[in-house]
Formats: C-alpha cells, sequence, structure tokens
C-alpha cells in the first residue's frame, strides 16, 4: 500500500496536515447480530509537532456519514432535519480546526473527539458548496 495522503491547511501563522477516512466499528444490532456502525474521521496534525487530534463523526439515530445511505458520499456527514458538511473541503477544514483548538482540545498520540459537538457551529459559518446546474437535455 502507498503512504497516506494529506493535505495543508494554513490557520494564521500555524500549518496543518490533514486527512479525512471512513472507518467501521464493530456494532451488534439490539438483538445481538454482528454488525458496523460507519464512522468518518478528520485527523489533525500541527506542523512541527508531535500527535494528532482525531475529529470523529458517528452514524446514529439522525445522523448519517458517509456511506450511510441518502446520497452520502465518503467525507460527508449531515443531520436528518438538515445540515451538512463535506470534510474534504478546506473551509469546513478551516472552522472544525477553529472549533477544536478553541475548545481547548490538544495534540497528542491519541487525541479523539466527538466531531458532532462541533457540527451545529461549523455548519453555520461555512458557506453552502456551489452546485452547478445540470445541463443537456431533460428527461
Amino acid at each position: 500500500m502507498g503512504r497516506r495522503r494529506y493535505r495543508q491547511l494554513v490557520v494564521g501563522s500555524e500549518q496543518f496536515r490533514w486527512w479525512v477516512s471512513h472507518r467501521h466499528v464493530p456494532a451488534p444490532d439490539p438483538d445481538g447480530v454482528p454488525g458496523h456502525s460507519c464512522q468518518e474521521v478528520l485527523v489533525l496534525s500541527r506542523e512541527d509537532s508531535p500527535g494528532v487530534i482525531r475529529i470523529v463523526f458517528a452514524s446514529g439515530p439522525g445522523r448519517v456519514v458517509g456511506g450511510g445511505g441518502w446520497g452520502a458520499h465518503e467525507g460527508g456527514v449531515s443531520r436528518v432535519g438538515g445540515g451538512y458538511l463535506n470534510l474534504h473541503r478546506p473551509a469546513t477544514v478551516r472552522e472544525l480546526v477553529e472549533e477544536v483548538l478553541a475548545d481547548g482540545q490538544r495534540f497528542r498520540p491519541a487525541a479523539q473527539v466527538d466531531g458532532w459537538r462541533f457540527f451545529d457551529a461549523v455548519a453555520a459559518r461555512v458557506p453552502p458548496e456551489h452546485q452547478e446546474a445540470p445541463t443537456g437535455p431533460s428527461a
């Protein structure tokens, strides 16, 4: 396998590296039947600083994460009834960085935080994605 691909982001005078991954976590259903739940994970590291912060968006009631149906794509997280974030967008990542650091989170070897805590604040500040109008003949 190749090396993990990451992107860079500058916030003020600080440089960050980040990447998004999708993972499955064992989660039996209420009847005990084996299954899994999905998570979208935004991993942040700060240049010249050890450790990372993993911002985890886990699927659950009213919460849809990439590949979870309803048109969700990897890196997309949304709430049923409203709100959507694309974790692949630098504008979204920038807002999450600011929220997580303002919350006092620190870069550590296994730092992990629930991303849903920041969802509403970030969704309110990130401009909606530009969507092209379909072109070509109508069906």
